[in-house]
């Protein structure tokens, strides 16, 4: 019995497309697959859809290792065609079959077993072509040497019914002439690996990749009006009946190199117009030639070998040329040419893509040029894509061919993907409109097929093959509908007054629908969804236009399909507007929607036309352009200049805004607080209705509405009032605050200008000295004797200098620095060095109302000891005295009370110049505001010697020295900056 083709329907969840468009998803394809027979079951592959061609209104399809059970020759391959009508049953196209021996010339017969029978198909209105390219003609040369050579195509003639038995002949070089040939050269021919049919001038070309050593032959072949073959004289030489036969089989510019040999001339075939004649040219790949680079070679239908031309390809073993597919891309006439290397490795972002693929798209100038303009590289490894290529025609109606691209075998050959790209004045669409995907067929997209309408529905269909699960999956295009949108409404600009309050009649929408489609039929199953948005780019709250009818923004109306469609609508605007400027933006979608059918195709919306936008304008007094042009102009002043820290805390900003221009739409004006400043409140002296606020993302920036519209020649002043309530948040000195005017009018430039206040620091310290005991007499007469006796030694005293170090402010001194000099006077002028005033410890620091401050410390700055000269008798001390008095100008030892007033040399000097004295520094943390310090400077005096030494008569001052400076404010920019404060003398 004979194999039957089936024309299933499958369905499957796997969604097949990613971007939608109109072919349909894998859920709704067709398959052809071919039922195993009962009696003669095998699990041998046919390879059915190993190639495909269409013929009239039916789809050819190659199974070339395919076997009927009732052919006496095994494994023979077929040719099934299939006709376009739902449903219908497929069968075989019924070639010549006149069994395994048929003697042609003397002693010679074929072999026809695996002969690969539909290899390649190709077929016109009148013909169909079939290679064998493993047809083995075996040849007895008469010294009982026999030679095979294989390759053949068998060419039918189509009548008014299927069977071709009368209309077939075999064609094979083999044939002819055998005994003028060399075997050598012609017997590995293949003859038949690829075929076609060109139209002008009529031939048929079939490739023979084999030939001359599998440097590869093209045969050209003129089809004759009449007799189209003498089936009564099968090819032998006297009775060829086909004149004018071309053969190229050894151009002179091939070099003689043995390395050329193998390069495959003939792989691939395909016909296009690529010169200025209505003739056509022949198109044929070498994918091995110069070092397996791959050349693709474009020859008149002569094989003229002087109108060849070139093209190259890039990379070593890429296979270029693989696959050839010849279309009028961007619509101008010329035919451009896409070239496959499926074999391609990409290498991107230091990855390795081996067999990812490539395509090189040529496009034809009018002077006839190739042009390579585009490239499509493969991202998966093995996926090889570019294996196949189809041109699809215009499959959405939009004026356009569009291309089919297979990658079959993505994670070598797990997974398979058929990218579609659509055509357009530019070129090839880079980006994939379609990715056609199923994960039950192995290899699918092995052979692709476009440009035949499969359900008759006016929209080309696909046919994708997988020869591993011998299928053909048979992928219908649905309906394309355009729409197209027009709009209308009552006046030009939507009047601000036409509020729901307003006429309802103040503005009118009038929304019409068009389906301009010549090629699509609407039915009563068809309904279109539209969604009307009003004020799209907006949030529901600052939305502006809403529906009468509704009160809300949103319009949906579902219809029967019909040519044109109008509705109209009552719209209002909002009160109190705040938007006046941008226009109101319309959104439209439209969902198209049929009930299903299994017998029709649903149809489809365009994309490019799903989705309509339109923008109305709000009245504005803009002059007769409708364009507001402001001149804004921005004025300010402060008060105070400066900040004093801890004094001063209310800083007032003000601004000026004038506009000379045309009216400013939402014009507002930004303040921008330094850190440390705070918003108090603002008022206008020109608006009573100007309101002012911190914005809600931040604490620092002052919002004030100007006005919406700011008018023309319109003036506002307007007060900002700060305070500093935290001083030591203030992380900047000067204070800056940064203040813009902006408005949304796009031609209004936004003014930007600083106000900037500097700071000032200077806490007032105060030092206050107290001596105990404050005098000592050393007159036993006088009742004023005060004696401090140590617990050291008897009649020595104890003598305690405090300072009081207080901060009257304003404010707190985070570091303050005192320096203290205590004098140690000599026991002796002669030999003796040791100090009167002996036993001084540091200083101790007391707080007066804080707590110990561990931060609080003292140590020694500087001692200096001033060795005296030898003098021999004591009557010389006092001009000693006198002399070192002018070298000491802060004396720690002073004999006139009169000379101790030269403190402003201490700030320049760090040590003194005494015979004997010491220095301290002490530092003290964050002494606050009203707050106090006392720091103790504590000595012994040998009151006894003192007593026997010095001359009674006069007096004399044990003074002690002290200043005081802040170093560093509790401002978080301070140690950033050097602040100059004063210095506080003090003596005791």
């Amino acid at each position: 019995m004979l194999l039957l083709l089936l024309f299933n329907l499958i369905f499957s969840s796997f969604i097949s497309s990613l971007y939608s468009f109109n072919y349909q998803t894998v859920e709704h394809w067709r398959y052809l697959r071919q039922e195993q027979s009962i009696d003669y079951p095998t699990k041998l592959s046919s390879y059915f859809g190993y190639s495909l061609a269409v013929h009239r209104s039916s789809l050819l399809v190659g199974a070339p290792r395919d076997h009927s059970p009732h052919d006496i020759i095994t494994r023979r391959g077929t040719v099934w065609k299939c006709e376009f009508r739902l449903h219908d049953h497929c069968q075989r196209v019924s070639f010549r079959r006149d069994g395994e021996a048929n003697v042609r010339v003397g002693t010679s017969f074929d072999n026809k077993t695996d002969q690969w029978l539909g290899a390649s198909l190709a077929a016109n209105y009148d013909h169909i072509i079939a290679g064998a390219p493993f047809l083995k003609h075996r040849i007895n040369d008469g010294h009982s040497i026999e030679y095979e050579i294989p390759g053949g195509a068998r060419i039918g003639k189509y009548g008014t019914s299927l069977s071709m038995i009368d209309n077939t002949q075999i064609y094979s070089p083999s044939f002819l002439n055998w005994y003028s040939r060399n075997y050598n050269q012609e017997g590995y021919g293949e003859f038949g690996f690829q075929v076609a049919l060109s139209k002008r001038p009529e031939r048929i070309i079939i490739t023979a990749p084999g030939s001359f050593y599998f440097r590869g032959g093209i045969h050209s072949i003129p089809i004759l009006n009449y007799n189209w073959i003498d089936t009564r004289h099968p090819f032998t030489a006297p009775h060829y009946p086909w004149h004018d036969v071309g053969w190229l089989r050894y151009p002179s510019n091939y070099s003689s190199n043995e390395y050329d040999d193998w390069c495959y001339r003939g792989y691939a075939l395909a016909i296009g117009n690529f010169n200025n004649d209505d003739n056509q040219e022949i198109i044929v790949s070498i994918p091995k030639l110069d070092n397996y680079r791959g050349a693709v070679e474009i020859m008149n239908s002569n094989l003229d070998e002087y109108s060849i031309r070139t093209i190259n390809g890039i990379q070593m073993g890429e296979y270029f040329g693989a696959s050839l597919c010849v279309i009028d891309i961007n619509n101008d006439g010329l035919d451009d040419l896409l070239i496959g290397a499926p074999l391609y490795t990409v290498k991107k972002d230091g990855r390795i893509l081996a067999d990812a693929g490539r395509v090189d798209i040529f496009y034809q100038t009018f002077e006839h040029t190739l042009i390579r303009k585009q490239t499509i590289e493969g991202t998966r490894e093995g996926g090889r894509l570019g294996h196949a290529l189809a041109n699809l025609g215009d499959i959405d109606k939009d004026g356009y061919n569009d291309v089919a691209i297979s990658i079959p075998f993505i994670n070598y050959g797990s997974s398979s993907m058929i990218h579609i790209y659509r055509g357009s004045k530019y070129g090839l669409i880079l980006k994939p409109s379609q990715i056609l995907q199923t994960p039950t067929l192995n290899g699918f997209g092995w052979a692709l097929q476009g440009l035949f309408d499969y359900d008759n529905n006016g929209y080309l269909d696909l046919a994708v093959s997988s020869i591993r699960t011998e299928t053909v999956a048979i992928i219908l295009s649905r309906p394309v509908v355009r729409v197209e949108t027009r709009l209308q409404h009552s006046s030009p600009t939507i009047p601000l007054n036409c509020t729901l309050l307003s006429n309802d009649k103040c503005f009118i929408l009038t929304l019409c629908i068009y389906l301009n489609d010549e090629n699509y039929h609407h039915s009563k199953r068809d309904f279109l969804t539209y969604e009307l948005q009003l004020d799209y780019e907006k949030n529901p709250v600052d939305q502006r236009l809403f529906f009468r009818e509704t009160y809300r923004s949103i319009k949906k109306r579902h219809f029967k399909i019909s040519d044109r469609i109008c509705h109209d609508y009552s719209l209002y605007m909002k009160d109190d507007v705040h938007d006046k400027l941008s226009p109101i933006h319309l959104h439209i979608n439209y969902i198209l929607s049929s009930k299903s059918d299994p017998n029709i195709v649903p149809p489809i919306l365009d994309p490019e036309n799903s989705t309509f936008d339109y923008n109305i304008p709000i009245q504005k007094d803009c002059g007769y352009d409708d364009i507001c042009i402001p001149n804004l102009h921005l004025y300010t002043s402060k008060w105070p200049d400066d900040y004093k820290v801890g004094l001063t805390k209310k800083i007032l900003l003000n601004i000026n805004v004038t506009n000379t221009g045309e009216n400013a739409y939402d014009t507002q004006c930004l303040i921008q607080l330094p850190v440390g400043v705070e918003y108090v409140s603002s008022n206008s002296s020109s608006r009573v209705n100007l309101y002012c606020n911190l914005m809600k993302q931040s604490d620092r920036i002052i919002v004030c509405h100007l006005g919406n519209p700011f008018l023309s020649n319109g003036k506002i002043s307007l007060q900002i009032h700060t305070a500093v309530n935290n001083y030591s948040a203030i992380q900047t000195d000067p204070l800056v605050f940064v203040i813009n005017v902006t408005s949304d009018n796009p031609d209004s430039k936004k003014l930007t200008t600083e106000i900037i206040i500097p700071i000032s620091s200077s806490p007032e310290l105060v030092l206050i000295g107290v001596a105990k005991p404050e005098q000592i007499s050393t007159d036993t007469l006088d009742n004023n004797l005060i004696k401090h006796t140590s617990h050291v030694k008897t009649h020595d005293l104890e003598i305690i200098h405090t300072y009081t170090l207080h901060n009257k402010g304003p404010s707190d001194a985070k570091h303050t620095e005192i320096k203290l000099m205590w004098p140690m006077l000599p026991l002796s002028a002669y030999n003796e060095q040791l100090p009167l005033l002996y036993g001084t410890d540091l200083p101790s620091i007391i707080r007066v109302s804080d707590p110990k401050n561990n931060n609080d410390r003292c140590h020694i700055y500087q001692s200096t000891i001033n060795h005296i000269p030898n003098i021999e008798n004591e009557n010389i001390y006092r001009p000693f005295l006198d002399k070192i008095r002018s070298t000491v100008s802060n004396n720690l030892i002073l004999s006139d009370s009169s000379s101790i007033n030269h403190f402003q040399e201490f700030s320049q000097l760090i040590h003194c110049l005494g015979p004997l004295c010491q220095s301290f520094i002490c530092y003290i943390d964050t002494l606050p505001i009203g707050h106090s310090v006392l720091i103790q400077l504590k000595a012994i005096l040998r009151f006894h010697h003192f007593q026997s030494k010095f001359d009674r008569s006069k007096p004399f001052l044990i003074v002690s020295n002290a200043s005081a400076q802040v170093r560093e404010i509790p401002l978080k920019f301070s140690r950033n900056k050097s602040f100059q404060h004063p210095i506080v003398y003090l003596k005791v």
